[in-house]
């Protein structure tokens, strides 16, 4: 398929529209995805069959999903949410690292590891707290790294390169105002962007919609973590020049560290397993948050009757020991 014959199809469905970005299928018949803006300055995404050319649907927004990547990324409040989340997963790697001391300060036992019992309910929310705590320690940590990351990036890069002198992100070529228009057609862009970098499988093409900014053609190569791959080709839009060959293997340590926490955090390496297994995961933090609560929350509640049978006078607390003393024989 041709990208132009897809692009004369969407501007005939919506006149005024202009092609900023276009997703390449990862199989053959997969189809192709053409972001939009159209003439009353919407983003849409439109489906293009891979053989005919053909527009075949349009990718609408579903509102719960995009309420729920809200709450996770920014907890519904912007800006301000974003730095939230970001002290949270400080919380988490506090919280994962004091936890572990505190096991090795008690004396290592391997029996920990794996036993639960289940009576009294008090002992079984501390040993599910602890097994399901240092089993999935590595993963509350990492998934808490990196988040604090993608919170804090420009803080986080900016301390990078102070410390190290070396760069924290890769620099993208700007061109003057004047050489913005596009000349050339997509199909253009795509095959010079593929003998730039030959042993990359193109996943995406964007198109400029900002003065200064070029095209990029986006790869995916042996070793990437991002699902769409961390390669990119910089090109001329007016000449289709080849500007700069990004790849990923030439990145220097800050520049990958930063790069590969995304594709990390959101499982997009390894493929479905690995999504799997972070899914399964995901669900640490709400147990542990649970168990270590009702954990904390009992020996409160022990130390106030304690203390209420304590003020109690002789008479009155022989009284309440027979009480509970009968109690505890019902139940028996």
């Amino acid at each position: 398929m041709q990208l132009g014959d897809a692009e004369r199809e969407i501007d005939r469905l919506q006149p005024g529209a202009r092609v900023t970005r276009v997703y390449l299928p990862s199989n053959a018949n997969d189809p192709y995805i053409f972001q939009i803006r159209s003439a009353e300055d919407q983003t849409r995404r439109m489906v293009v069959d891979a053989s005919s050319g053909k527009v075949v649907g349009e990718l609408k927004k579903v509102a719960w999903m995009d309420w729920l990547i809200d709450l996770h990324r920014n907890v519904l409040t912007g800006k301000t949410g974003r730095k939230i989340v970001g002290f949270i997963g400080i919380l988490g790697v506090a919280m994962g690292v004091t936890g572990l001391l505190l096991w090795l300060f008690r004396g290592i036992n391997w029996r920990t590891l794996v036993t639960i019992r289940n009576q009294p309910l008090l002992r079984f929310n501390f040993e599910l707290h602890r097994v399901a705590g240092l089993w999935t320690l590595g993963y509350v940590v990492l998934l808490s790294l990196t988040g604090i990351v993608l919170a804090y990036p420009q803080t986080l890069r900016d301390a990078w390169q102070r410390m190290t002198g070396q760069p924290a992100t890769v620099g993208i070529p700007k061109l003057a105002k004047s050489r913005v228009k596009q000349t050339k057609s997509l199909d253009e862009y795509l095959a010079v962007g593929r003998a730039a970098l030959p042993d990359g499988v193109a996943t995406e093409l964007r198109v400029p919609e900002k003065a200064k900014d070029p095209v990029v053609v986006q790869f995916r190569r042996h070793g990437d973590l991002a699902q769409a791959g961390s390669n990119r080709v910089f090109l001329d839009p007016a000449s289709s020049k080849v500007l700069v060959v990004d790849r990923a293997a030439d990145w220097t340590l800050g520049v990958w560290f930063f790069q590969s926490q995304q594709p990390i955090h959101y499982a997009e390496f390894g493929g479905l397993p690995v999504k799997i297994l972070w899914s399964v995961l995901g669900v640490t933090p709400a147990v542990l948050f649970v168990t270590g609560l009702v954990v904390w929350w009992r020996p409160k509640n022990r130390k106030r009757r304690r203390e209420a049978s304590t003020a109690l006078q002789p008479g009155e607390r022989s009284h309440s020991s027979e009480t509970m003393l009968a109690a505890r024989s019902m139940r028996g």
